[in-house]
């Protein structure tokens, strides 16, 4: 399988040729096709992605959620004016 980042790069590339193709009306004959298969695209993306083990992830004390849910407003340091 291809890394993360490379997979969203191909799929942005299939997204950007689609647009294309209905936009300029060449080889519109393709676009049902291309529209047919993007969602097994967009699988098989999610599957790169969430197999991709490049990057290190802490692993959760007892306890903890993964997410913001366990954190206030002021620890995140986002919400300051």
């Amino acid at each position: 399988m291809l890394s993360a980042k490379k997979s969203i790069f191909v799929m942005t590339a299939y997204l950007v040729i689609y647009i294309i193709l209905i936009n300029t009306g060449l080889l519109f004959i393709l676009v049902p096709y291309l529209y047919i298969v993007s969602p097994f695209f967009i699988v098989w993306m999610v599957a790169c992605i969430l197999k991709d083990t490049r990057v290190k992830y802490p692993e959760l004390k007892e306890n903890e959620e993964w997410g913001y849910a366990d954190k206030t407003k002021d620890e995140l340091g986002f919400f300051k004016l």
